[in-house]
C-alpha cells in the first residue's frame, strides 16, 4: 500500500504509527517487509499552467479572453523534486492500494488528485481515501486506515477544489490583462481581493464624510446614608438617553436632593461560558489586539512554534473544537502542563475531559483540522514574540475546561421627581475561567454585560439624587479597519444595505494572506495600524467599477459565488467562464 500525505510531519506520524522507517533508496518511509510506503506532498506541487502553454499568441496581452478548452498543469518549480518522487511512486504502485491522506478538505483532496492525474491514473478503484481531522495519535492513524473509504465519495468535494482554482485563474489572468490595458498601468485584480479591497475604500469613504453630531447623556449620582453610591442614565417617556441639549442648571437643582423610588428591580443570574479554542483567525485577531502583531506575523510565529519548536499543534486549522477520540491527549496535555505553569493547575479539579463536554470535544464541528492546542513546554530557545503567541494558547486552551464565569446582572428603575434613571451594574458570584486569564484579561471577555458598576450593598428603597452629571458627547464615525476586525469581516461580511449573514470571503487558511497581496499591489496602506484606502486603490476602483468587470468588486456577489461553488460547484465554473466571457469578450 502506497500512503500519500500532504504534509512531512503527518509522513512521519504515519510511519510512527505502522512501525516504518525512511528508506534512502525509495525516498519514503518503508515497512520491513516493503509492504507499506508513505510519502508526502509539500502543499500543492502542480501549478495551473500560464496562457502561453496553450498558445503563443496569449504572450500579448491583448488576446482577450483566456478560456482554455481543458486546463492543464505545470510543476511547481519550488517543489519539483517532491513532485518528481511523488509521481515516480503513484505510477511504479498505480496496480496497488493507494490511500490519500492529505488534509481532509477540498484544498487537500485537489492536491492529491492532482498528483494522481499527473501520474496518469483513471482507474480510482483502489484508492481509498484516510479521513480524519483529530490529533494524529497511533490510534487515531490505525482507525481511521481501518475505516477508509473509497475516493469516490469525496468527488464533490474535489469538482469544489477544482472549480474554486479554476474560477480564481480565470478571474485573475483576464480581469488583470483586460483592467492594466485599459489602465495602461499594471493593475492586478482577483475574485475574493477584489471585493476586500471595495470593503475597505467604502469604509474610509464613510470615515471620510462622517460628520460628527454633539449629543448629551444625563447621568444621577445616588447616595444612601451610610456613604454608598451608584449612578443610573436619565431615561425620557420613549426611554431615550441621549438629547440634543444640556439640562439647565434650574433642571439641575430641582431634581437634586430628591428622594428616589424604587419603581423596579431585576436580577437575572449570568453564566459566561470559556471562549471556544483558537483556530486560526481567532489567534490572529487576538494577537492583533494584544500584541499589535499583524496576521501574517502571527502565522509565521505559530508555524515556527508547530515546525521547528513542536509545542502547539498544526496551526492552518478553521476549528475551535477537538474531536471525540482526542479526549485522552487533552487530559494527558492539561496534566503536564498544569505542572509547567501551575497558575493553572487549580482547574484541574472541575476540569471536563468527557465527550459530554461539547464546547470542546465535538466531531460535528470539526473541519480539516482540530482546533490549535499545546502540546509541550515551550522551549528556553524560543523568541519573546513566539512566547506571547504560546502563551495565548495555553491560556485559551487551559481555562477551555474551566468553569463558567457567574454573575447577577442587575437592574434597578429609580424615579426621582418624576424623572426616571436607569441603574445597571454586577454582583460576581463565581469568576470561574476569569481567574486563570493572565495573559488575555479583557479580550477574552467580550460579553458587554460582564462590565459594569458593582450594586452589592445598595439598599435602592433608602436613596437620594444627591448630584447630576450631563456628559457632552460626540457621534463616533465607523473606525478603519485593521488586521482583526479586517479577519471578522472577511468571516461574517455583511453589505451596506443588509444585516444579513452572507457566506464568508475566502478560506480560513487564505485570509491573512488578502491584506499583504493588497498592499503589494499599492492598492492599500497601514497606517497606525489602520488599512487604508491609497491613491492607486481609489483609482482601481474607479477602474472596475466603469468597466464591465464591475461585479467583482461586489461584495454581495462574491459571497454568493461562494454559495453556488459549495451548492454546485461545475454549475459555478460554467458562470464565471459565461461571466469573463461576456464582459472582456
Amino acid at each position: 500500500m502506497l500512503i500519500i500525505t500532504e504534509k512531512p510531519s503527518v509522513a512521519k506520524d504515519f510511519a510512527r504509527a505502522l512501525g516504518c522507517s525512511y528508506s534512502s533508496a525509495d525516498r519514503a518511509y518503508k515497512t520491513r517487509d516493503g509492504r507499506i510506503l508513505i510519502s508526502n506532498c509539500v502543499g500543492h506541487l502542480f501549478n495551473l499552467a500560464e496562457p502561453a502553454h496553450y498558445d503563443a499568441r496569449f504572450k500579448k496581452w491583448a488576446n482577450l479572453p483566456v478560456i482554455p478548452v481543458q486546463f492543464e498543469y505545470e510543476m511547481n518549480p519550488a517543489t519539483k523534486a517532491t513532485a518528481v518522487k511523488v509521481i515516480k511512486l503513484i505510477k511504479s504502485h498505480k496496480n496497488d492500494e493507494i490511500l490519500i491522506a492529505t488534509d481532509a478538505d477540498r484544498e487537500g483532496e485537489i492536491i492529491a488528485r492532482e498528483c494522481l492525474n499527473a501520474a496518469g491514473v483513471s482507474d480510482y478503484s483502489k484508492i481509498k481515501r484516510f479521513w480524519v481531522s483529530q490529533a494524529l495519535t497511533d490510534n487515531v492513524i490505525l482507525e481511521g486506515i481501518k475505516n477508509a473509504r473509497p475516493d469516490s465519495a469525496y468527488e464533490k468535494l474535489s469538482q469544489q477544489g477544482f472549480s474554486r482554482q479554476k474560477s480564481d485563474w480565470l478571474v485573475g489572468i483576464n480581469f488583470t490583462r483586460f483592467l492594466t490595458n485599459k489602465a495602461g498601468t499594471l493593475l492586478t485584480a482577483g475574485r475574493v481581493q477584489t471585493a476586500v479591497l471595495n470593503a475597505i475604500a467604502e469604509r474610509c469613504e464613510k470615515i471620510a464624510s462622517f460628520v460628527p453630531e454633539k449629543y448629551y447623556e444625563h447621568y444621577g449620582i445616588f447616595s444612601a446614608a451610610d456613604g454608598s453610591k451608584c449612578q443610573g442614565i436619565y431615561k425620557d417617556s420613549e426611554g431615550k438617553s441621549a438629547f440634543s441639549k444640556p439640562l439647565t442648571a434650574l433642571e439641575s437643582g430641582y431634581l437634586c436632593g430628591r428622594k428616589a423610588r424604587l419603581k423596579d428591580k431585576r436580577v437575572e443570574e449570568k453564566k459566561i461560558l470559556p471562549p471556544l479554542l483558537y483556530n486560526l483567525n481567532e489567534l490572529q485577531k487576538d494577537a492583533f489586539k494584544l500584541f499589535g502583531y499583524s496576521a501574517d506575523k502571527t502565522l509565521n510565529l505559530v508555524q515556527s512554534l508547530y515546525e521547528i519548536h513542536k509545542c502547539v499543534s498544526y496551526p492552518r486549522t478553521p476549528s475551535k473544537v477537538m474531536g471525540s477520540a482526542n479526549t485522552s491527549l487533552c487530559e494527558s496535555v492539561f496534566k503536564n502542563l498544569s505542572l509547567a505553569y501551575p497558575d493553572y493547575a487549580p482547574i484541574n479539579a472541575s476540569a471536563d475531559f468527557t465527550l459530554s463536554n461539547k464546547r470542546v470535544f465535538n466531531d460535528a464541528k470539526l473541519e480539516a483540522h482540530h482546533a490549535i492546542i499545546p502540546l509541550e513546554q515551550v522551549p528556553d530557545d524560543t523568541n519573546p514574540d513566539e512566547r506571547n503567541v504560546y502563551r495565548l494558547i495555553l491560556e485559551r486552551f487551559m481555562t477551555a475546561f474551566s468553569k463558567p464565569f457567574v454573575y447577577e446582572k442587575q437592574t434597578a428603575i429609580l424615579d426621582a421627581g418624576g424623572n426616571t434613571f436607569e441603574v445597571s451594574g454586577k454582583k460576581i458570584i463565581d469568576e470561574g475561567w476569569h481567574r486563570y486569564c493572565f495573559v488575555n484579561k479583557t479580550g477574552l471577555d467580550t460579553s458587554d454585560e460582564a462590565d459594569g458598576q458593582s450594586l452589592s450593598g445598595i439598599d435602592f428603597e433608602n436613596l437620594n439624587l444627591s448630584e447630576i452629571e450631563t456628559r457632552e458627547k460626540m457621534t463616533k464615525a465607523p473606525k478603519h479597519f485593521n488586521e482583526a476586525s479586517i479577519l471578522a469581516f472577511m468571516e461574517n461580511p455583511k453589505t451596506e444595505n443588509t444585516e444579513e449573514k452572507l457566506v464568508g470571503l475566502g478560506t480560513p487558511a487564505t485570509r491573512h494572506t488578502f491584506i499583504p497581496k493588497l498592499t503589494k499591489a499599492g492598492y492599500i496602506e497601514v497606517k497606525n495600524k489602520n488599512i487604508l484606502i491609497t491613491e492607486k486603490g481609489t483609482s482601481f476602483l474607479k477602474t472596475v467599477k466603469s468597466s464591465p468587470v464591475s461585479r467583482i468588486a461586489d461584495i454581495a456577489q462574491t459571497t454568493e459565488w461562494e454559495e453556488q461553488l459549495d451548492s454546485n460547484p461545475q454549475a459555478f465554473l460554467e458562470g464565471i467562464k459565461e461571466y469573463v466571457k461576456r464582459a472582456i469578450g
